[in-house]
């Protein structure tokens, strides 16, 4: 590799992102970060670590926030104060911890708006995940043994919170192929098909040979 570089990867529910990075992360021997930040960020805060899967790509409900988000951003300082444990606070604790993971080795990020936490940061290759409906029920079947119905509700109800998380925190949208480097629909090819797509990429912008 010439250079550190962090992938991001923001995804539809079904669409196999988390195995995609488990490929990537051995094929390249890079790490792959997805709900472990969430043990990270609490050792590094002292924030429990349930306080941060309760809100796992949930968005807050403070409408001061929405209004002066672009005057306070949320990619500011952690707050060690009395509202340390409010969603907006933990998010920056979160965010602080990405950018960190970004500054000292190359890695993959899942989720978390890892894209725009870093978008103004070099070397980061922003990727969206998605993929056909059928394609996704018959995944999440497999992975979770689910019924069809529960599969279809899983899906509907994780990809619902996933986009308002991403507009409340970053006043965009979510599955807006303009945030990203890199489309994959993944409904017609294989988990090391993608893998092996993405790493193309890679490799035309120079990160691998």
């Amino acid at each position: 590799m010439s250079k550190n570089f962090t992938i991001t990867m923001g995804r539809e529910c079904g669409a196999g992102a988390t195995h995609i990075a488990q490929t990537l992360s051995k094929d390249l021997g890079i790490n792959y970060y997805d709900k472990d930040i969430f043990r990270m960020v609490s050792d590094k805060s002292g924030v429990l670590e349930e306080f941060f899967r309760v809100h796992n790509e949930r968005s807050g409900n403070n409408l001061l926030y929405r209004l002066v988000r672009d005057m306070k951003p949320a990619d500011q300082k952690p707050s060690l104060g009395k509202d340390i444990v409010s969603p907006e606070n933990l998010f920056r604790f979160q965010s602080e911890l990405i950018r960190e993971l970004a500054e000292n080795e190359s890695c993959i990020i899942i989720g978390r708006c890892a894209d725009y936490v870093l978008r103004d940061y070099e070397h980061i290759v922003r990727i969206f995940v998605c993929g056909d409906a059928e394609s996704k029920i018959h995944r999440m079947m497999q992975t979770y043994s689910l019924e069809h119905d529960a599969a279809i509700d899983r899906i509907r109800e994780t990809d619902k919170q996933r986009h308002k998380y991403y507009n409340y925190y970053t006043g965009g949208t979510w599955d807006s192929a303009r945030n990203y480097d890199l489309c994959l629909n993944t409904g017609d090819m294989t988990i090391q098909d993608a893998a092996d797509l993405i790493k193309c990429y890679l490799r035309q912008k120079g990160y691998i040979e």
